[in-house]
């Protein structure tokens, strides 16, 4: 029973990304539409705002994200999913009720607001997860996001714009009822003092009658996580490291914790190289791009065979995160998603095979992404940090993926104006190489392990 009720909390956190995946790939289905006579629209959209149109929800989620850190700490998980999933409403329900340029983007703008859901949802997921499941589940919002995708590639193409707008509206509408019913993370409730509603969650999350003594001992297990500030040491680690002491800033206790700081650094780093293997490029412009790639394929069923591959590959990937762990699936996946873009550049750029080929490599360069980069950076995200720093860490860490987003998408009409196409899969390829290259030399393995045991691997060499 226990592990059922972590499920169907899983499934309702990630539901939301659902419907997020929805509305944020939405312009991919839009834009021939939106700049041609038969805009569903007041007018015709400029080449401008179609641009707008298409970054403005990274733009929006830069902005709003600074403020997840405070709302976690203040409010708790489950409220500030609650407040970060309004936005998204709001936006369907401007979609609905109105048809003009102005009030769609400023629904993707909305739509960018409730971005800041994606940080919460690993936290928010690891904090009441046995270990045994919690990579595969901390990785669930990737599938979830694929499923919004593929529902917005299908009926992008082959429903009409109104109906979208109304299965959006009703979608985001069973979203919120949803959340409602989420119980508040122990561990959030443990550091507000509250222990006896932390009591009562473990009992919903764990199966335990609410008076047995395996309660008292998920609780003090919580209460040694809150008051450790900082790990346990080997004697050979010992002059390496000084405590921080309770109440210090952000900054005093990055600056005398190394194994929190070496961590930060790591996942930083690991973020901004997995952005930059390219695949956000093929989500937001997924009809344009397999029109140039394979103009013989139908774009709207090539954008559905490629949510369906993610989908699928999120589903591999929790199997094998568990299975093989988080550091040789990076290490593994990102080298053969180097591979698979230099192949791709190769193709595009000399035409050496078949169209299907070119639609065959590109699943298959998505399947590898969402094996590792796309998935195991945000298991980490819940894994690595202590509790004082999870809130700041998650925050800056997703607002700066968000930034590189926004650079990455800003970027690419001007390259592929520039280049084409085949040229931005060989930067592609050395992200990815990039990526595989650093986690081996500086990411542990953190499968099934404590975040004190983990915090201890980042101590045993001296990286930064």
């Amino acid at each position: 029973m226990s592990i059922i009720n972590q499920l169907l909390a899983t499934a309702i956190i990630s539901y939301v990304c659902t419907t997020l995946g929805l509305l944020y790939t939405l312009p991919s289905s839009t834009i021939k539409l939106f700049g041609s006579e038969n805009t569903p629209l007041n007018r015709i959209m400029t080449k401008t705002e179609i641009s707008v149109m298409g970054s403005i929800s990274s733009a929006s989620t830069l902005i709003i994200t600074p403020f997840c850190g405070y709302l976690l700490d203040q409010f708790g998980r489950k409220r500030s999913l609650i407040i970060f999933f309004l936005p998204q409403l709001l936006a369907w329900i401007l979609l609905v009720l109105m048809k003009r340029v102005e009030a769609f983007i400023c629904a993707m703008f909305l739509c960018g607001l409730s971005g800041s859901i994606f940080p919460i949802v690993p936290v928010y997921i690891n904090e009441f997860c046995e270990p045994s499941i919690r990579g595969a589940l901390s990785s669930s919002g990737v599938i979830f996001h694929g499923l919004g995708m593929l529902l917005s590639y299908w009926i992008g193409g082959t429903q009409e714009y109104t109906i979208i707008n109304y299965i959006g509206l009703s979608l985001a509408v069973i979203g919120m009822i949803l959340l409602l019913f989420l119980k508040e993370s122990p561990l959030y409730l443990m550091k507000k003092g509250l222990e006896k509603e932390a009591a009562k969650t473990i009992t919903y999350y764990k199966g335990l009658n609410l008076d047995c003594k395996e309660i008292e001992t998920q609780l003090e297990n919580l209460r040694q996580v809150i008051i450790a500030n900082d790990i346990p040491e080997k004697d050979s680690l010992k002059t390496d490291t000084k405590a921080p002491q309770k109440n210090v800033s952000i900054l005093k206790f990055l600056r005398n914790s190394p194994s929190t700081r070496r961590a930060f650094i790591v996942l930083f780093i690991l973020f901004t190289t997995s952005i930059f293997q390219g695949l956000v490029v093929v989500q937001i412009n997924a009809e344009p791009l397999f029109a140039t790639a394979v103009p013989s394929m139908s774009s709207t069923l090539s954008s559905i065979i490629f949510a369906l591959t993610i989908i699928i590959s999120g589903f591999v990937e929790a199997v094998l995160v568990e299975a093989i762990g988080r550091r040789v699936l990076l290490i593994g996946s990102s080298l053969v998603t180097g591979l698979m873009c230099l192949i791709l550049g190769t193709q595009i750029q000399f035409q050496w095979g078949p169209g299907w080929l070119t639609a065959g490599f590109i699943y298959i360069y998505s399947m590898t992404y969402t094996f590792g980069a796309g998935s195991v950076p945000y298991v980490l995200t819940g894994e690595i940090f202590l509790p004082e720093i999870k809130s700041f860490a998650t925050t800056f860490i997703f607002e700066w993926s968000y930034f590189c987003t926004f650079v990455i998408l800003f970027m690419f009409n001007p390259l592929f104006n520039a280049f084409g196409l085949g040229p931005i899969f060989f930067i592609f390829a050395g992200c990815s190489v990039f990526t595989a290259v650093f986690a081996f030399i500086y990411l542990p393995e953190t499968k099934n392990l404590s975040v004190d045991v983990i915090q201890l691997k980042f101590l045993e060499k001296k990286f930064f």
